[in-house]
C-alpha cells in the first residue's frame, strides 16, 4: 500500500487530480501561443501554459514568485550540474589526474545534448577514460534530436555524457554496469548526497527517463541551488566547463546554450523544468527555477528568456523562442503574459542585472 507521504507527493504533481493535495497557490498562466488569421492578420490564442516560478536571492530568500514556491517538482535533468559535481568530487579524491575529464568532456557530462557530431565525439572520448564501450552505457538506446533518421543507440541518448561520467566515477569506486544507477550503491549514494546537500532532503526519488535516480524537491529549492551553482567555488569546474563549451551542454537553437554563451549558468529538464543562476553586477548570486504544469518546455523557455533579458541579466535578443509554423513558415507567436511583467518589474527594482561583458 502506498504511504500517506508518498501519495501526497504524487498528488501534488497532479493539480486537480482525484484526491490531489493542491499547491498553496495555483500556477498562473505565464505563456501563450497564438496562430495568425490569414484574413485579418489578427493573432488568436491557441494554447496557454501555466507554471510555478521562483527567483531566489543570495541568502536563499524568495524575492519573486508565481504560483507556489513549495511546489513539489521532479527536477529531472536540471540535476545534472550537481550530479557532475558529485562525480568530479569522487575523481578528485583518487589523486590521479588522468582520470579527470577535460572541460569539454565535463560540459557534455551535464548535457541534455542534441546528438550532434561534436556531442557524440566528446562522449566517446570521455568513455575511453573508463575503458567503457558505447554499447555498455547505462542509458537506453535513443534517436538523437539532431538526426531523427538515425538508428537508436545508447551513445545517441541525450544523457549519454552523464552516464559516461557515472562510468568513470564508478571505475574509481569499483562499481560498473547496472549498479552505477542503483540508489543504494556507491556512485548514486554520492550523487544523492550532493543533491541533498545543495537542494535539501528529497520529497521523492523516482527513475528518470535515462534510468538514473530522479529527485523531487520544492521548486524554490531548485532556484536556491542554481544561485549556488553560479557562485560557489565547489562548482567552479562544472560551471567553467559549460561557459567555455556552451554548445556541448545543449546544442543548436537551445536556450541553455545561448545563456551559457553569455556567462549565465542554465540547464533544461524534461517536463518543462528550467534552472538558471547568475552573478549580478554587485557580485551577489541569484537563481531562477520554473516548472510548467503541462510539462511543455516551449512556454517556460520563453518566460525564462524574457525575464532575463528584461532585467538586464542577458542582452536583448540573446535567445528568441521559435514561432509556431504553418506550411514551414512562421504562422503565430509565443508570448508571455502580464504576470511575467509583474515579476520583471519586481526584479528590476531589486537590481539583479549583470555587468556588461
Amino acid at each position: 500500500m502506498t504511504g500517506e507521504h508518498d501519495t501526497e507527493v504524487a498528488d501534488a504533481t497532479r493539480p486537480g487530480g482525484a484526491g490531489a493535495r493542491r499547491s498553496a497557490e495555483a500556477a498562473p498562466l505565464l505563456a501563450e501561443m497564438t496562430r495568425r488569421d490569414v484574413r485579418t492578420g489578427r493573432q488568436h490564442l491557441e494554447s496557454a501554459h501555466a507554471a510555478h516560478l521562483v527567483v531566489s536571492g543570495p541568502d536563499g530568500e524568495v524575492v519573486a514568485s508565481c504560483g507556489d514556491p513549495e511546489h513539489p517538482t521532479f527536477i529531472r535533468s536540471t540535476a545534472k550540474p550537481f550530479q557532475a559535481t558529485a562525480c568530479l568530487e569522487v575523481l578528485e579524491e583518487t589523486g590521479d589526474p588522468s582520470r579527470l575529464p577535460d572541460d569539454d568532456e565535463l560540459a557534455v557530462a551535464w548535457a541534455s545534448h542534441r546528438g550532434e557530431p561534436g556531442h557524440l565525439g566528446t562522449v566517446t572520448r570521455l568513455l575511453q577514460r573508463s575503458q567503457t564501450a558505447p554499447d555498455d552505457l547505462t542509458c537506453p538506446p535513443a534517436v538523437p534530436e539532431a538526426a531523427p533518421g538515425a538508428a537508436p543507440s545508447r551513445l545517441r541518448h541525450n544523457c549519454s555524457g552523464k552516464h559516461a561520467l557515472f562510468a568513470l566515477a564508478g571505475r574509481a569506486l569499483g562499481v560498473a554496469g547496472p549498479a552505477l544507477l542503483d540508489p543504494a550503491d556507491q556512485v548514486q549514494r554520492r550523487v544523492l548526497a550532493v543533491l541533498e546537500r545543495e537542494l535539501g532532503p528529497p520529497l521523492a526519488i523516482g527513475v528518470d527517463g535515462c534510468g538514473a535516480p530522479a529527485v523531487a524537491v520544492p521548486i524554490g529549492r531548485l532556484a536556491t541551488g542554481f544561485a549556488g551553482l553560479a557562485a560557489a567555488d565547489r562548482f567552479r569546474r562544472v560551471r567553467q566547463a559549460g561557459v567555455v563549451h556552451p554548445g556541448l551542454v545543449g546544442g543548436e537553437g537551445r536556450l541553455e546554450t545561448a545563456l551559457l554563451a553569455v556567462g549565465v549558468v542554465a540547464k533544461v529538464g524534461a517536463e518543462g523544468v528550467y534552472g538558471v543562476g547568475w552573478l549580478a553586477a554587485d557580485g551577489r548570486s541569484w537563481g531562477l527555477a520554473i516548472k510548467a504544469v503541462d510539462g511543455a518546455a516551449r512556454g517556460v523557455a520563453a518566460v525564462t528568456a524574457e525575464i532575463l533579458a528584461a532585467t538586464g541579466v542577458v542582452p536583448p535578443g540573446t535567445w528568441t523562442p521559435p514561432p509556431p509554423l504553418g506550411g514551414g513558415v512562421p504562422a503565430g507567436q509565443v508570448r508571455v503574459t502580464d504576470e511575467v511583467a509583474r515579476v520583471t518589474a519586481t526584479l528590476a527594482g531589486i537590481g539583479v542585472g549583470r555587468a556588461s561583458r
